[in-house]
């Protein structure tokens, strides 16, 4: 009984085992024709109404590196045309820091780059294009801030002032100077 069940597997798998690795059909590399890459169609966006949608305050998780009142962790309020209002989090110094900004452009500039906009490229815009288009015509990129935080377990004091770059969309840059720490430096990316 034993001899005649060996007998079967071996007949069952010997085929099996002799055709594995045997030819493959395949296409010719020649064959084969690229008509048209697919391609997803950005979401478009009325320029006319955007700054109902673009103008409300949110806010993001960020994450920095740096030194001085830089944030590490924490929340940055911002616009949908990537101007942030305020900052708060974690510091770099082992603190906790809260940061006002200021210099964004008036209701009235980005208004009026909205219509540039408008006028240059048509009604509609890409949805995801259209806050680094907005910043592009109005030209301020450069903000002024001032921050009020704690430096370690040690100085329950930081007071830091300088200027921050909004580079795009998600990320940030500054420099300041304060007391105790004297200088102040790092990016942030946004998210």
């Amino acid at each position: 009984m034993k001899k005649i069940i060996v007998i079967l597997a071996l007949l069952v798998l010997f085929p099996a085992i002799s055709f594995a690795g045997g030819p493959i059909s395949a296409y010719k590399l020649d064959s084969v024709k690229i008509t048209q890459v697919p391609s997803e169609k950005p979401k478009m966006v009325a320029v006319e109404y955007a700054f109902d949608d673009l103008s409300k305050v949110k806010k993001h998780f960020t994450v920095g590196l740096g030194f001085g009142g830089n944030p590490l962790i924490g929340f940055v309020e911002k616009d949908g045309f990537g101007y942030p209002k305020c900052e708060y989090g974690v510091t770099c110094v082992a603190g906790y820091g809260y940061t006002w900004i200021s210099g964004q452009p008036t209701e009235k500039q980005i208004k009026n780059a909205l219509e540039a906009i408008r006028s240059k490229n048509g009604a509609f815009a890409d949805a995801k294009k259209l806050p680094s288009m907005v910043r592009e015509e109005v030209g301020i990129k450069e903000l002024k801030y001032v921050e009020f935080g704690t430096f370690a377990a040690l100085v329950p004091l930081n007071l830091e002032m300088g200027t921050m770059w909004v580079l795009n969309d998600n990320t940030r840059t500054r420099l300041g100077f304060g007391l105790p720490t004297l200088i102040s430096f790092g990016i942030n990316f946004d998210f």
